[in-house]
């Protein structure tokens, strides 16, 4: 059976309305960087069209990171990494209009550590809060033990 479009587009769907806040986050970070990349490899071909098609993509993705940080709860934090964001697209913009290579694979390397921050930080935070696994008693017959005393 063969795949088409609507139906990858469909995992793609279901996929983003089922993930995590974290795995969310990844997500946009690696569309970015993978509209990034290819803006490099069309700006490497002289396709100035999809260079810039690509980058305005790249700069959606993280205006939409910018709009969700919550400035009231998330404080310094939020505030920090608006700036960063901001940085981000600064990047993106010089690309595009320079149509230059230098601040793009700057931009791919600052988005590529970021996202490899947030990766790890929600994989911690997942193993954090997993249940604790139970070590199973079994008597000497090879039975289970049922604690029914709590």
């Amino acid at each position: 059976m063969a795949n088409t479009a609507a139906d990858y587009g469909a995992y793609r769907k279901v996929n983003v309305e089922t993930a995590s806040q974290g795995k969310l986050i990844v997500m946009l970070f690696n569309g970015a960087i993978q509209r990034a990349e290819e803006a490099k490899r069309q700006l490497a071909r002289g396709k100035t069209e999809g260079v810039h098609n690509n980058l305005l993509r790249a700069q959606d993705i993280i205006a939409e990171l910018r709009g969700a940080l919550n400035m009231k709860v998330g404080g310094d934090l939020a505030k920090n990494l608006d700036r960063v964001y901001e940085y981000f697209q600064h990047l993106l913009i010089k690309a595009n209009i320079r149509k230059e290579v230098a601040p793009l694979e700057e931009a791919i390397e600052h988005l590529t550590g970021m996202r490899d921050t947030w990766h790890e930080a929600f994989d911690k935070l997942t193993r954090e809060e997993a249940p604790i696994a139970v070590k199973a008693q079994h008597n000497q017959h090879g039975a289970g033990i049922i604690n029914v005393q709590g």
